[in-house]
Parts: C-alpha cells; structure tokens; sequence
C-alpha cells in the first residue's frame, strides 16, 4: 500500500524526499516530506514540508490511544497522516506546535474519486496481452502449490465485533484486540481409492489452539502485516502424532463411480460412491504459526476473548 500511495502522489505532481531521522511507532510509518503537495483542482491545504504518514492496514480501528502514541514522538510542524484503517476517534488529540491532518480511507479515496472526476489523475484499466487468440474459456490446468510459507501469518476477522456483543448483552465491555496463537497445517499426499486408483492432493487446514478444532481452509486471508498487539498463548500445543489422525479423516472424500453391467441383454449403468483415503506413508505435514483476531473483554467473574473468525466467547481465566 506504500508504494501504491507513493505512486498516486507521484501522478498528482508530488515530490516526497526521505524522511528525516525518527523514533519508530508500530503500526504506522513515515514515508517522506512533501517537497511538492498533490497539485488537485479539488485542492487541499497541504504544504511544502509536510511529513506524510501511513496508517498500515489492519482489523482493529485507528483510535485516540494510537493517535496519542503518535504524537509522543512526532516533532513539531505539519503532518498529514492517512489510515488504511477506519477512524475511532472521539475528539481529536492535540498537541502544542503540531498540526495533523487525518484521513480515513473514505476520505482518502474521495479525494482520489475527485482528482480522477476533475482530470488531475487518469484511471485506466492495464491491456490485456496475448500472444495468440486463445479463448479465454480454455480450462488450465493448475498447478500443485510450489512452496509455503514458512514465517507466521495474521488472518482477518470474519466477523462483526459490535454485532456479536449486541447479540452477547455486553455492549458496555471495553473490548481490547489481541491475537491467538495457532498453526495453520499444509498437507500433501495420496488419496487412495477403489482398484489400487491414486491421486495426489494438496490441503490447508487450521488448527485452532482455543476452541481445539481443526477446520479444512479453502482458502487463507490474511493481512499484509502483523499488527503490533498483544499475543496470547495456549495453555498447551497439541502434539504431532495426535493431529495427524484427525488430520487424516477430513482428507477422505466420499466420490461417485458410473457403473455398467449387463443384465438379460441390456445394460445397465448406476452410480456407487467408494471412500478416498489418504495413504498415511505419503502424508507431509508443514505447520506454520497463524495468529488469530480476537477482542479480549473483562466480565465479572473471568476474562475471556470473543473469537474473531467464529464469534464465540472463549473464557480464559477467573478472576480472584
């Protein structure tokens, strides 16, 4: 997102020389000065030596207490801070000698809707390029995946925080967003089934270390980043030798076969269905560290955490 941020400034007329020598704050980024502001028919009040900041993609929103770490170490002048994230903000943090602009991403892509509506940026959409006239129907085959990666992953929420605490009757908790260390598996091996057939097949599965399931995932969204939040631990891992059983049992596929028989001169043709195991001699099992959204609440009597991916209330531990 921050070079594609660089590359519409660029288009709008602006110029960003590096920037200058600061003290780092997670989660958002300084990526230069304005040399030249956007140059926009729809105009903004950003000058020359304004320091241009980037609020990096993620699940939990852009709110006063990240705002307030910010302008801790941010120095005086003027600055212009946009968030992929949207903005929670009950009333904006001042500070003496420091004037912020902060845009959202609506605003943010308002003023890029504008720019494209009033002429000062050109959309377009790439050409495709084709060394043939090759239907674009044509059924290709794809390929098994290559390589996994290997290093630790963060997974988008799949849920509505405020819905589920409507639904919870705990709209006045103050939850607080933290992240649930888990793994997600690839597997690859052969699917064995009926006269000696054989098929190799790839899956990725989610072992998630709070609720004790393991789910099939078709596919895996993530975030472009890790954001700096808390992480929460297991009490304990599930061991290899236990996983690869229940790993085993969600591979196997329950598949039709067309059957053709004679029978007093004329054929007859039906359908059987034959179980599709996997052959545990060609299992190969990769884990990767998958770090789960979740909102961690203080209730009476516990803690507890509401499961981003599915919804539920996770107690953790009691209170004395």
């Amino acid at each position: 997102m921050e070079s594609l941020i660089r590359d519409l400034l660029s288009q709008l007329g602006a110029s960003l020389d590096p920037p200058p020598i600061h003290q780092p704050c997670p989660g958002i980024s300084l990526l230069g000065v304005l040399t030249n502001p956007p140059r926009t028919r729809s105009g903004s009040s950003l000058k020359t030596g304004t320091l241009v900041w980037h609020a990096h993609d993620g699940w939990a929103p852009l709110d006063n207490l990240e705002i307030e770490r910010w302008l801790v170490d941010v120095s005086a002048g003027d600055h212009w801070l946009l968030s992929e994230r949207p903005l929670r903000i009950e009333k904006k943090p001042m500070k003496q000698g420091v004037d912020y602009q902060l845009w959202g991403p609506e605003k943010f892509g308002q003023w890029l809707g504008d720019a494209i509506l009033n002429g000062d940026l050109v959309a377009s959409i790439p050409r495709k390029i084709t060394s043939d006239n090759t239907d674009d129907t044509t059924n290709v085959m794809t390929p098994p995946p290559e390589t996994v990666d290997e290093g630790p992953c963060a997974l988008r929420p799949q849920i509505n925080l405020e819905d589920i605490l409507d639904k919870l009757n705990l709209r006045n908790v103050q939850p607080r967003p933290v992240l649930l260390r888990s793994r997600i598996w690839s597997v690859t091996g052969i699917l064995r089934g009926p006269d000696d057939a054989a098929q190799r097949q790839w899956w990725t599965f989610l072992e998630d270390s709070f609720t004790g399931e393991i789910v099939r995932l078709e596919s895996v969204e993530t975030l472009d980043f890790i954001p700096e939040l808390e992480h929460l631990s297991p009490n304990s891992w599930a061991v290899e030798s236990d996983i690869i059983p229940q790993i085993a049992g969600l591979c196997e596929e329950r598949r039709h076969s067309v059957i053709t028989e004679s029978a007093a001169g004329q054929k007859v043709t039906g359908s059987i269905l034959h179980w599709w195991k996997l052959d545990p001699s060609s299992a190969e099992m990769s884990p990767r560290l998958a770090l789960l959204p979740a909102w961690q609440i203080r209730l009476p009597d516990y803690t507890a955490v509401v499961h981003g991916l599915t919804g539920s209330l996770i107690p953790l531990t009691r209170l004395s």
